[in-house]
């Protein structure tokens, strides 16, 4: 079985979807003015993960915030990334666990041995 987008074809705004074998010719929204489109759930992109900053910040135990702030006085590539992140934070803007920054991010702070080995997957889950 199927499920169906109808769209409205005047505003493209979807109005209904429902499942059937076939596309249905209902009265409230008929062929002529809604379009039926068959939808399969692989056809949705996958949706992001996403956290606020606090919520991120909290992944890592004290003892890592500490010693990655530390360690940012003296990396330039660490200060920029914690700069953004205080920025977006400040914002009231979301952490993307999936986003390319923040995945390069944390397995740099691991490989720099800010943080123990696995713990990059572990904040990232």
């Amino acid at each position: 079985m199927a499920e169906w987008i109808v769209q409205d074809r005047k505003t493209g705004k979807v109005v209904h979807v429902y499942p059937a074998d076939d596309a249905t010719d209902f009265e409230q929204f008929p062929f002529s003015r809604y379009n039926h489109i068959p939808h399969k759930p692989e056809d949705a992109p996958a949706p992001q993960r996403e956290i606020t900053g606090v919520s991120y910040l909290r992944r890592f135990s004290q003892e890592e915030r500490i010693a990655i702030r530390d360690a940012a006085k003296t990396s330039s590539v660490l200060d920029d990334y914690l700069k953004l992140l205080d920025a977006t934070i400040a914002q009231g803007g979301v952490i993307n666990l999936d986003d390319p920054d923040t995945v390069a991010a944390v397995n740099l702070l691991e490989q720099s041995g800010l943080l123990a080995p696995g713990r990059a997957a572990e904040v990232l889950a």
